[in-house]
């Protein structure tokens, strides 16, 4: 399967380019929803839930990488938790709570405003820099690449929702899969490990994205370690990835049975068994 090693740096400037095209056709489809009260895939959450969750989302990545997120606000509704799903489904139950009825028609305005802001801000920033997000810990700061990166995942798929919600057209393209991959999973598969599950596993795994990066993933218990496109050296299990696939099912919006039966996911090694293993590790945000 053939790959294409581009830098950290590279993968951003690409993702500085593309994010305002994304925001425009994903404002687009907000605006087409219809009914704000119809049901979507995500559960409990309304159409209306899942927009005014976009624009919220889009606009405090974006200040974060502007060095504007106002950390005080976010810090008093964001909860003393180990765990960085429980954090984020708090945070996501509080802002929701209060957010008012007609929220959502201001959403297509704030994806637009975030992208221009993102963008602004990445022609300033290096990949590298940290970015303090208080949903991901106070005390963990995020590299702006990641940030933008989440900019990205937060747009693709959660338009995707609303688009499934309201009948519109609406696919992951790879090159946002594969960027979304390159810039935010070395650094959210480590924060997001179910320890119970991990706890008794050793393995070291190399995910190969098409067209993309390789990620090393040397699991030791709840012990995590990343490595973007690794060295050689022993591994356990090699999963080869289409990338829309992968981001599709890490965020849980598609069956893994699905996409290994479409082969769209393939795992060969000393243990190839331990592809479905891994992918019910880690839960990105």
């Amino acid at each position: 399967m053939p790959r294409s090693r581009t830098t950290l740096a590279e993968d951003l400037a690409v993702a500085r380019v593309v994010a305002p095209d994304l925001a425009e056709r994903a404002a687009r489809v907000v605006e087409r929803m219809g009914d704000p009260r119809a049901v979507s895939p995500l559960p409990g959450w309304r159409a209306s839930d899942v927009a005014v969750h976009l624009g919220l989302a889009c606009t405090a990545y974006a200040a974060a990488v502007a060095g504007e997120l106002e950390a005080g606000r976010w810090d008093a509704m964001v909860p003393e938790h180990p765990d960085l799903a429980q954090r984020v489904a708090v945070l996501n139950a509080t802002t929701l709570a209060s957010a008012a009825p007609d929220e959502y028609l201001a959403v297509p305005g704030q994806i637009r405003a975030a992208a221009a802001t993102l963008v602004a801000a990445l022609g300033k920033r290096e990949p590298e820099e940290p970015c303090s997000i208080p949903w991901f810990g106070a005390d963990a700061p995020l590299p702006v690449a990641a940030v933008a990166g989440l900019f990205l995942s937060e747009t693709v798929l959660h338009t995707l929702d609303i688009a499934r919600t309201s009948g519109q057209a609406w696919t992951v393209p790879p090159k946002i899969a594969r960027l979304i991959i390159s810039l935010t999973y070395p650094e959210t598969i480590p924060r997001t490990v179910d320890a119970s599950r991990a706890a008794n596993l050793h393995a070291a795994v190399r995910i190969h994205v098409r067209g993309g990066v390789t990620l090393g993933v040397d699991i030791d218990g709840t012990r995590v370690r990343t490595h973007r496109d690794p060295p050689p050296g022993r591994t356990d299990c090699h999963i080869w990835v289409e990338p829309a696939a992968f981001v599709l099912t890490a965020s849980g919006r598609t069956s893994l049975a699905r996409q290994i039966a479409a082969g769209r996911m393939i795992s060969v090694g000393r243990k190839p068994w331990l592809a479905p293993v891994i992918a019910r590790l880690f839960a990105h945000p």
